[in-house]
């Protein structure tokens, strides 16, 4: 028979965990409701709606993230769906699983998540469905997971993308081609690498063997990410002939350093997406090119699979959206059409 000693440490346990459960859940509720009251601030006030949604990505202050934001809480509101997002991974203090654990707690309708492959998202993506929670994944896809649908492109269409942009840029003088990736599975394990490695491969304007590599940079702080690409810049070996960007944040980091170190025309920068900073670059032809995933569409399609699912109970596994390849020429005939769309008083302003 058990002593007294030992059911009473039992009891003081069992009080303890009960304890600690039930912060827990008031910390669950008391963060939840703070997000919906922050949420419920863009709409009308009093204003009750129907599904609760939740966008999780790694960095909420980068503009590409902002327009898909947008877009998808257009779409949710259209819907009478109130969507907040939510940045991880970059100075913050929670990362997606203790998001996911907060949303799962709190019984939210959906999930928009950026997935990169981090450990432990595909078991969290499950325990979502297994309540009930649809997931949607955009940009990557973990389709050995349970999520409910994927909104993006695949690897192959991506690396197709980038591959013919780096075989227009090579010539003679290319000996090094260096790839910045920010993805948990290293790239020369995925299509991507594999399309750019064959147009490098199959190359015939350069006059020797061409180099390719691959630097990832998931570990990194969005504050040093900048430091990272410096270095890239400062290496012994020497600089990139052409430097191939997968992100926003990297395109930027890559053309402010090509002119902090007077590198222009040394280094060819093949970046990603179009902010104000990447346009600009375009424009004074300082980067030759850059791939823009449609943000638009990311957006809109999440909230349809969402929304789809919730009331049909089924939704499209896979939603594609559109590559752009963005060079100085093509802005040029975007501002002229621009231009000429304009209403006529307003056009003699300008050239006033």
């Amino acid at each position: 028979m058990r002593n007294r000693n030992s059911i009473r440490m039992e009891i003081v346990l069992m009080i303890i965990s009960l304890v600690i459960f039930g912060f827990f859940l008031l910390f669950v509720t008391f963060y939840y409701n703070r997000i919906v009251d922050s949420g419920a601030a863009d709409g009308k006030a009093g204003q009750t709606y129907r599904w609760q949604y939740e966008m999780i990505v790694d960095s909420r202050n980068s503009t590409f993230w902002q327009a898909v934001y947008s877009h998808a809480r257009e779409e949710a509101a259209a819907e009478n769906a109130l969507l907040s997002l939510h940045q991880t991974g970059w100075n913050t203090e929670y990362d997606k699983l203790d998001y996911l654990d907060m949303y799962i707690a709190a019984d939210v309708d959906g999930i928009i998540l950026e997935y990169n492959g981090e450990e432990g998202l595909i078991e969290k993506i499950d325990e979502a469905a297994e309540h009930g929670i649809p997931v949607v994944t955009i940009i990557n896809d973990p389709n050995r997971s349970r999520r409910q649908s994927f909104v993006g492109v695949n690897d192959y269409q991506l690396g197709s993308a980038y591959a013919s942009q780096v075989a227009e840029l090579i010539d003679e003088d290319t000996e090094n081609i260096l790839v910045i990736s920010n993805r948990e599975k290293e790239l020369e394990k995925n299509q991507m690498y594999a399309q750019i490695y064959a147009a490098v491969s199959t190359a015939h304007h350069s006059s020797g063997e061409i180099g390719l590599k691959e630097q990832n940079l998931i570990s990194w702080g969005q504050f040093d990410v900048e430091e990272a690409v410096r270095n890239i810049f400062q290496a012994a070996e020497g600089t990139p002939d052409i430097l191939v960007c997968l992100d926003e944040v990297t395109t930027e980091c890559a053309y402010q350093a090509m002119i902090d170190f007077n590198m222009v025309g040394e280094v060819k920068i093949i970046g990603f997406y179009t902010s104000d900073t990447i346009l600009d670059g375009v424009r004074r032809g300082l980067i030759p090119v850059t791939i823009e995933m449609d943000a638009d569409q990311i957006g809109t399609y999440s909230i349809e699979a969402l929304t789809e699912y919730l009331t049909t109970g089924r939704s499209n596994t896979y939603y594609t959206v559109d590559l752009h390849a963005i060079t100085a020429e093509d802005l040029k005939q975007r501002d002229i059409a621009e231009e000429q769309s304009l209403p006529e008083e307003t056009a003699e302003v300008q050239d006033e």
